[in-house]
């Protein structure tokens, strides 16, 4: 049983000339005692006929009218009247009724009826009432007492309070629903909703954040942009009548990201009919788009995950009542009340499965997983992949590009093209000429479909694929058209590096694609020789580091190695982590590697599991180490024995043996 906007406690301002509407939502902890109260009256009237049941009683634990009746409707969601069964009020009955055919209430007044009109022509008045309904009880061996509750026993007022879930509900609970009912009864009076939507949170991009571009070379995920949301909100109002505009904010239109789009929804603009017609259709939009909704799991708890809800910055709706319009707003402190989003009850044999992991064709998931595969080793040149990201605003339309690339302040989209119908190919035609002009967008084009799109092959970068794009070709395309490798050197500050190298002893290879400006380990190598010096070098797998401060370490290791005189490589590099300065985190393939520019110490592995650190000048290494070239000397001889046997075999069968004439005759 919902209530009506009119039920809602709310106060009305007028704000620059325009009326607005602030309703009465439930914060965290508020009227938890009073709530707390009205749901232990519900409890201890389980079972209890509906006549029971005193409303002034119930609202007194609230203490507002107005509140007290929204909060009731909103308890009927876990607790509900219900009609009394026939046979279990006989079965608690004394003695032996006896009914035949009467099977309801309706068949027993039907039985009274005419047995009046047989016996007292139609009617019992006061004198002959009881007299009556005693001979008429007599017939099915009852008393007056249990034929007159039998009469009335599907009546409102003998319906029993029951509770539809296996546990009372919880404040919280009530709260979050009231809530959202609450803001479900201001859209179904709405013409209207509008709302700022950030899409910087759907692609979690942080700007010049450090944390952020770091992330760049280790980020073996695709996230999903605000495109996601914005298709299905096509489908959805398609599928609902509701109409919707979008646009960009106009002052923001020249930021790599455009992060506020506007999404505005309304129903069609007749002539005739109530102006919130609509609203109801609007409301159900607005639900299905912020993905809410209350559903417990097997524990009883909710769970909430990312929605459109955390992207959006503030909405506003224009709301119809009592003959006039108000502007609603809602903030993100009022979304945040809504409840949370719906979840599938574990154990109903269904799994529903993630739209944000679905891909509209094999291709664009293959070229995914590829990506992905190829960021875990640091290959994609620092690029980021966002899947659906932002739509492409145009005269009629919205084009959404299959994928966003993003890297510093540069930012590429990628649209893969199919072969599948003429009617496709001509609408992504007629989009694609739209957005002729744009240097930001990269077309995969299937190379049996080249001719197909060849008018506007010469408006963008192409790359052509077959079966499957190729994640190194388009990196080639993206390295020779939008390559600024130059632009990143110069924007180097070599005195603050050379600062930074002396004053830590060691920046980490992975640190120097940071402050290097780099994104591949040649361009590192090149953006190093401005920073090396006299006192400053580089290795690769190592990084930029001051000479002094090796000098300093190697003879400190050295000299804690001639006291223990062997040690396993796991303790060599712990020893050499503890002479690191705290904030230095170095990976152990970096400080292996630092080990192997020292001449005094030495790796010795007897295996792949086993190594051990030891000085070059120790018996045991020479020992050792004569048996090692001996080993490998073995093992090269045999090595080269199999492999002239491989090469003799392929000169016979392949070549010809060469003779020559005789020089002196």
């Amino acid at each position: 049983m919902r209530f009506s906007l009119q039920d809602v406690k709310k106060s009305i301002q007028r704000r620059s000339g325009e009326l607005s509407v602030s309703l009465n939502f439930l914060r965290p902890g508020e009227l938890h005692r009073e709530i707390e109260q009205l749901i232990t009256y519900h409890e201890s009237l389980l079972g209890q006929p509906q006549r029971q049941f005193s409303l002034d009683e119930a609202r007194s634990c609230i203490g507002d009218y107005r509140l007290a009746h929204c909060l009731i409707a909103a308890l009927s969601n876990w607790y509900s009247w219900r009609q009394r069964e026939w046979m279990s009020a006989l079965q608690e009955i004394s003695g032996s009724p006896d009914l035949g055919d009467l099977t309801s209430p309706v068949q027993l007044r039907l039985a009274l009826y005419s047995y009046v009109n047989e016996r007292y022509q139609g009617f019992l008045d006061t004198q002959t009432r009881m007299e009556g309904l005693q001979e008429f009880s007599a017939l099915y061996h009852l008393t007056v007492p249990d034929l007159e509750y039998l009469l009335v026993l599907d009546s409102e007022e003998e319906a029993l309070l029951i509770r539809d879930a296996a546990q009372p509900p919880s404040v919280q609970e009530v709260t979050t629903l009231y809530n959202q009912w609450v803001f479900e009864a201001a859209l179904f009076n709405a013409s209207s909703v509008r709302f700022a939507i950030d899409c910087n949170a759907f692609a979690n991009i942080a700007g010049n954040n450090t944390q952020a571009r770091m992330d760049q070379f280790t980020a073996t995920t695709v996230s999903v942009g605000v495109g996601a949301a914005i298709k299905r909100l096509c489908y959805l109002a398609r599928r609902l009548g509701v109409y919707y505009d979008l646009a960009y904010e106009p002052s923001l239109l020249d930021q790599i990201t455009p992060p506020l789009l506007t999404l505005t929804l309304y129903g069609p603009q007749e002539v005739t009919g109530a102006p919130q017609q609509y609203g109801l259709r609007l409301a159900r939009l607005c639900r299905m788009l912020l993905d809410y909704g209350v559903s417990k799991t097997e524990h009883g708890r909710t769970k909430k995950k990312a929605s459109l809800a955390t992207a959006i910055v503030e909405a506003e709706a224009t709301v119809h009542f009592l003959q006039r319009s108000y502007n609603f707003v809602m903030d993100a402190h009022l979304l945040q009340l809504l409840p949370p989003t719906v979840e599938t009850q574990r154990g109903n044999g269904r799994i529903e499965a993630d739209a944000s992991a679905l891909f509209d064709s094999s291709i664009e998931q293959s070229f995914s997983e590829a990506f992905v595969a190829l960021a875990g080793s640091q290959g994609v040149d620092g690029w980021r992949l966002e899947r659906e990201p932002e739509p492409l605003l145009l005269d009629h339309s919205i084009f959404i590009p299959d994928f966003a690339l993003t890297r510093a302040q540069r930012r590429i989209y990628v649209e893969i093209l199919g072969f599948w119908t003429p009617a496709y190919r001509e609408r992504k035609i007629q989009k694609l000429q739209q957005l002729q002009g744009r240097d930001d967008l990269l077309l995969a084009i299937p190379v049996e479909a080249q001719d197909a799109f060849a008018s506007i092959a010469a408006d963008f970068p192409i790359v052509s694929y077959d079966g499957q794009l190729s994640v190194t070709e388009v990196l080639h395309v993206l390295r020779s058209r939008y390559d600024d490798f130059t632009e990143r050197l110069e924007r180097i500050d070599v005195d603050a590096v050379r600062i930074r190298v002396r004053q830590e002893g060691l920046l980490p290879e992975q640190v120097c694609y940071e402050v290097l400006h780099c994104y591949r380990r040649s361009e590192v190598q090149r953006a190093a020789e401005r920073i090396v010096g006299d006192d400053i070098a580089f290795v690769p797998g190592i990084g930029l580091y001051s000479l002094d401060w090796l000098v300093q370490l190697q003879h400190s290791f050295i000299e804690w190695l001639r006291a223990v005189r062997s040690a396993t490589l796991s303790d060599g590099l712990r020893e050499v982590r503890r002479r690191l300065p705290a904030q230095l985190d170095c990976e152990d393939a970096t400080i292996e590697a630092l080990l192997g520019l020292w001449p005094e110490v030495y790796i010795r592995r007897s295996s792949i599991f086993d190594a051990v650190v030891e000085l070059v000048g120790d018996t045991q290494y020479a020992e050792d180490s004569a048996y090692s070239q001996e080993m490998s000397s073995e093992k090269a001889v045999k090595k080269q024995v199999r492999e002239r046997r491989v090469v003799s075999k392929k000169r016979i069968v392949g070549e010809e043996k060469p003779t020559q004439g005789d020089l002196w005759g």
